[in-house]
Order: structure tokens, then C-alpha cells, then sequence
């Protein structure tokens, strides 16, 4: 583009970013006090941008932005893709400078900036548009397929995870089944321990009674036998 061309303005997404920030949907700004260019006379300065001398892939909206934020990150790639010269770009950018994107500010745009680069035509604005909706396009096909495989990987490390967990509380259960055996398995002899140990216990208070019995008995006939014997006895 040449110096004279750069003095029609810079930030192409002037008017864009007015729209999407300065009104609430359906309060549209008025139509520039310019209007259409008549014929014969000098056009109004027109906003454009200094061109790119390549595409630049602007970073990608994510979930994290505003809606108003993706849709302006969405502008300023399709800024990125702008072509050399005037084209579609400038002249939807110029329409909405003057108020909106109606018929009669698309016209006024593009007889405006044809004063400047005289190659500007119908058949170019066509070609260029089809151009970035394709190239936006396929950014987003590509940024789709990226979240996809994005969210394959994901949905992968799920399941994996959750076959993982799993695995691991069902060998939990497990053992906690088996340890729910052991426990009723001693509980049930704790409580059976009498039927085990009593008999024996009960067996040897009979033995020590009998022998108490039978010892005391001896004893008492002992003791009387000593009784004779220091009676009768001299």
C-alpha cells in the first residue's frame, strides 16, 4: 500500500469493536453525517488498516472468554488474514463505521475507498470475502478437530481412570469382605467360648469338691480316731 494510502487510518477493527462494545443488540449507531460519496468530489477519509504481509493465526477464543471477548478474538484473526490493498475487509469495516452494514453504507463504503485504490471491484470484494470466510473457516475446522482430539484424549484418561478406581475398589470390597468373614468368624467364637471352656472348668470344681469331700472326710475320721486314742488311751 503507498503513504497515501496509509493516511485513510489504522485498526481495522475500529468499527467492529465499537458495534460489539459500545451498544446493546438492536441499538445500532447512527449513520455517519457523510454519507454516500457524491460523485466527482474528494471522499471522506475511510478507516483501514496498514495490510499484513501474511497471514497471522490470532490466538483461538476459548471457553474462558466472554462471549463479546471470542467474538472480538474472532475479528482480530480475521484481521490477522487481511490481504494487501483494499477489500472486503475494509469496505465491511467502513459500512460499520458509518453505522452498520446496510446497503447504503456498503455502497458509500465502496465508492469511497475505490477513490483509493481503483482496482476495487465487485468481482474483488466477492473473491476476497469468499477468501476469509474460507480461511475462517478452516481455522475453525481445524480448532474444532483440536478440541475434539482434545476431548478424545480426555474421555481416554476417563475411562481409564475410572477402569482404574474400579479395579481398585473392588479389590477393596474384597477385602473388606473378607475381613467382615474374619470378624464374624471371632465374634461367633468369642460368643461360643463358653461352650467350649466351661465343661473342663466345671469338670475341675466337681474334682476339687470330690476331693475336698473325700480329704475332709478322712480328715473328720482321723480326728476322731485321735480323740479315742487320747481318751481311751494311757
Amino acid at each position: 500500500m503507498s503513504d497515501d494510502n496509509k493516511s485513510f487510518g489504522s485498526g481495522i477493527l475500529k468499527g467492529l469493536k465499537r458495534m460489539l462494545f459500545t451498544d446493546e443488540p438492536g441499538n445500532t449507531p447512527p449513520v455517519s453525517e457523510q454519507g454516500p460519496v457524491p460523485a466527482g468530489n474528494t471522499p471522506p477519509p475511510a478507516t483501514v488498516t496498514e495490510p499484513k504481509s501474511a497471514p497471522v493465526i490470532a490466538s483461538w477464543p476459548t471457553s474462558d472468554d466472554s462471549n463479546k471477548e471470542m467474538k472480538l478474538k474472532v475479528y482480530q484473526l480475521l484481521e490477522n488474514m487481511n490481504k494487501q490493498g483494499i477489500d472486503f475487509f475494509e469496505v465491511w469495516n467502513a459500512s460499520t463505521e458509518m453505522g452498520g452494514t446496510s446497503a447504503t453504507n456498503i455502497k458509500a463504503a465502496f465508492t469511497s475507498l475505490r477513490f483509493a485504490d481503483k482496482s476495487l471491484t465487485k468481482a474483488k470484494l466477492l473473491e476476497t470475502g469468499t477468501y476469509y470466510m474460507t480461511n475462517l473457516q478452516n481455522v475453525l475446522k481445524t480448532e474444532t478437530q483440536k478440541r475434539l482430539d482434545e476431548k478424545s484424549r480426555i474421555d481416554k484418561e476417563k475411562e481409564q481412570m475410572a477402569g482404574s478406581l474400579a479395579t481398585e475398589i473392588a479389590a477393596l470390597e474384597q477385602q473388606i469382605t473378607s475381613l467382615q468373614e474374619k470378624l464374624a468368624s471371632k465374634k461367633q467364637e468369642r460368643d461360643t467360648i463358653n461352650e467350649k471352656y466351661e465343661p473342663k472348668i466345671a469338670d475341675i470344681n466337681n474334682r476339687i469338691s470330690a476331693g475336698q469331700q473325700s480329704v475332709n472326710g478322712v480328715l473328720t475320721e482321723m480326728q476322731q480316731v485321735m480323740e479315742i486314742i487320747e481318751k481311751e488311751i494311757s
